[in-house]
């Protein structure tokens, strides 16, 4: 995430700015808090400005709370994963497996190397009653050499392709772990975590928080109809409808296979209702069209469900009757937004 390639004058005068910035908003300068103002400063990370810049427009206090939240989302590693830790120990053992086959490969051509050198030492010094039989076991050595060399490529070819095929695997996890890759938002993991700090700041700076969850309404038939790259690009849609229709301090993410989800920092209830109306509308309004034949598919709609945070709720009890409200959503014919008062 780090880039340390700018130049030392650049670096000293983003540490100042830090500094600067964290001293105009009252913030602590500990490790964690300069981390996330250094970030900022350093302007190469757009949805942390962003956020950073919406909390700074609505005045917003810069509490412990909230910079611990914003360092969760935006800055800190994501926590670790099993995906990761698995397709990190499949690369240790194909190397390791590599290491086996050369290790063998090299005793094999030890061998191979004293049985000629004990037949040229015996031709040199002139014994030759047993010839047809040293010239056999060199023979047999030979064949057993080349076998062995052959092996050896084989085995080699295919742990090579078995790394790089991990490899990739791994790459795409590590990408994966705080975004989605097929819309670029938000991961789940990514937005449990930042629902968990949401729920804690509104407790503490007691103002109002809300969710809306989504869901692409017969999706499946969807996929099935046009195929999986079609559905990805209707994916890429809606998350461009939901992104263009909130603010920047919201968090925005792909929760699932067909669903979507947004957290409302400073949100009420009607206010939740009216951005989730927009989002629906907004999506209703377009049509799908097959960028390479430009024929319409027709229309992709979404089922809402919107809840705000009750006094003393746990995030999972909050995600739980959003939830709730999409399937009532969907239960009323879909393409509707469910509140939960």
């Amino acid at each position: 995430m780090e880039d340390f390639s700018a130049t030392p004058e650049t670096v000293l005068a983003t540490a100042r700015r830090a500094g600067e910035a964290m001293t105009q908003h009252g913030v602590l300068p500990h490790p964690r808090n300069y981390a996330l103002w250094y970030a900022y400063c350093a302007g190469t990370m757009l949805p942390l400005n962003r956020a950073i810049d919406a909390a700074i427009a609505a005045g917003q206090p810069f509490t412990e709370a909230r910079c611990a939240s914003l360092h969760a989302r935006f800055v800190a590693d994501p926590e670790p994963d099993s995906g990761l830790e698995a397709a990190s120990e499949s690369v240790r053992q194909s190397v390791l497996r590599a290491m086996e086959y050369v290790g063998t490969a090299h005793r094999t051509a030890s061998d191979y190397g004293r049985t000629i050198e004990a037949v040229s030492d015996r031709l040199y010094a002139g014994e030759t009653d047993d010839l047809a039989l040293v010239l056999t076991q060199a023979a047999e050595e030979t064949r057993r050499f080349v076998d062995a060399n052959r092996s050896l490529e084989r085995n080699l070819a295919a742990s090579s392709r078995e790394i790089a095929q991990v490899r990739e695997h791994l790459e795409a996890l590590r990408r994966a772990g705080r975004s989605d890759p097929v819309t670029g938002l938000a991961a789940a993991r990514v937005f449990d975590i930042a629902l968990k700090e949401h729920v804690v700041l509104a407790a503490h700076d007691r103002q109002p928080l809300a969710i809306l969850m989504m869901e692409v309404d017969n999706f499946a038939d969807f996929r099935d109809g046009f195929g999986e790259a079609m559905a990805d690009q209707v994916l890429r849609l809606i998350g461009r409808a939901i992104t263009e229709n909130v603010r920047g301090q919201d968090t925005v993410a792909r929760h699932g296979e067909r669903n979507f989800a947004v957290i409302l920092p400073d949100t009420g209830l009607d206010q939740a209702e009216a951005t989730a109306e927009t989002i629906r509308a907004a999506l209703a309004a377009r049509s799908v069209v097959n960028r390479r034949t430009r024929a319409s598919l027709g229309q992709v709609t979404l089922s809402l469900g919107i809840a705000e945070l009750r006094a003393d709720e746990s995030h999972a009890d909050l995600l739980r009757r959003a939830a709730a409200a999409v399937d009532e959503a969907k239960a009323g014919g879909s393409n509707r937004v469910v509140r939960v008062d």
